[in-house]
C-alpha cells in the first residue's frame, strides 16, 4: 500500500525539518530542477543545494531562528503560506546583497511563500518577504515614521 501525504501536511513537515535543522529532509522535500525566486530581491535557489545552503547560511547567522506558520492554505498542487521567521542574529547573515557581521540583535519577519508541490516534491516556488524590515532590524537602515 503506498501512502501520499497531502500538500498542506507535506509543507507543515518541511517547516518542522527547517525548525529541526534537518538538512536531510529539508533537501528530500525539494525536486532537482526546482527553483525558488525571493522577489524582490531577485534571489534564485535551485534545487536542493540552493534549499539547503539557504538554511545552514540562516541558522549560522541565527542559530535561535525558528519559524511560525501563521496561515496554511492549498488548491491542488498549489500551497500558499504565510509565516513568522524569528532569531538573534549572533553570526555573519549572507544576504543577496553581500554579508551583514553579527549584530546581536533580534530580528522577525512576516512571509509568504507559494509552492507548487508534485509527487511529494516542491516544484517551483515564490518567496515574498519584506526586506527592509529585517534591514531596518538590523540597524542598516533607519525606519522611516510615518
Amino acid at each position: 500500500m503506498t501512502h501520499t501525504v497531502d500538500n498542506e501536511t507535506f509543507v507543515r513537515d518541511l517547516f518542522r525539518a527547517w525548525n529541526d535543522r534537518d538538512y536531510d529532509a529539508i533537501a528530500g522535500s525539494v525536486a532537482a530542477d526546482c527553483t525558488l525566486v525571493e522577489e524582490g530581491s531577485g534571489r534564485t535557489l535551485q534545487g536542493p543545494d540552493g534549499f539547503t545552503q539557504l538554511a545552514k547560511s540562516m541558522f549560522d547567522a541565527m542559530p535561535d531562528g525558528r519559524f511560525t506558520l501563521d496561515h496554511l492554505t492549498s488548491q491542488g498542487d498549489t500551497v500558499v503560506v504565510e509565516y513568522t521567521g524569528s532569531g538573534t542574529q549572533t553570526g555573519d547573515l549572507v544576504l543577496h546583497a553581500g554579508t551583514v557581521p553579527a549584530t546581536g540583535r533580534d530580528v522577525t519577519v512576516h512571509a509568504c511563500d507559494i509552492y507548487k508541490v508534485k509527487d511529494g516534491k516542491i516544484q517551483e516556488g515564490r518567496a515574498y518577504l519584506d526586506t527592509g524590515a529585517i534591514m531596518s532590524q538590523l540597524g542598516l537602515i533607519e525606519r522611516r515614521q510615518s
